[in-house]
């Protein structure tokens, strides 16, 4: 292949890596037809989008932060990216995780959050919670206690209102039957 259009794959795929922080590199298998649009509309529903790539081009295009990348780039080659920079990339380590698990893809690695992953690292980035989970979780986190506290001063308040009011039933009682 000519050095130019070399250069021009390199410089395409460098400009895909640039707008999207994270990426996710897996290997991929024979797959028919419908399995591969199964996979890629699961990825599109999850705002990211697989691409296939050369691995010589790839390895070159890669920044300086991504260079521990290179070994991953071994036989039939495909990067997850995402279309929007705001994506969640767990959901979509979570989709791929679920087409290794049908022998569709194999999981190698990525580069998410200024993080190199590694397989466990990727797999462990998918079996945590996504981001609306994780907000809900520490909300509850930081609302627990001053719930708890408000809790008990209302006991405490509600207690003594209780008791003054037995105390009122008790000599209104006491006062109607004389």
């Amino acid at each position: 292949m000519p050095k130019e259009l070399k250069q021009l794959m390199a410089a395409e795929v460098r400009a895909e890596l640039n707008r999207s922080p994270n990426l996710l590199v897996v290997g991929l298998r024979p797959m028919n037809a419908e399995t591969n649009h199964a996979l890629r509309c699961r990825m599109r529903e999850q705002k990211a989008h697989l691409r296939m790539v050369q691995n010589r081009t790839s390895r070159y295009a890669l920044d300086e932060a991504r260079k521990e990348l290179s070994p991953l780039f071994v036989g039939q080659t495909a990067i997850a990216l995402a279309d929007d920079p705001e994506t969640d990339f767990i959901s979509v380590a979570k989709a791929l995780v679920e087409a290794a698990r049908k022998k569709s893809v194999e999981l190698r690695g990525g580069f998410v959050d200024g993080e190199v992953l590694d397989k466990a690292g990727f797999e462990a980035l998918a079996n945590s919670p996504d981001k609306p989970t994780l907000r809900a979780m520490l909300c509850g986190a930081i609302l627990g206690p001053a719930r708890g506290i408000a809790a008990s001063m209302q006991a405490v308040g509600g207690g003594i209102a209780r008791c003054i009011q037995a105390r009122i039933d008790d000599s209104g009682e006491a006062g109607g039957d004389s």
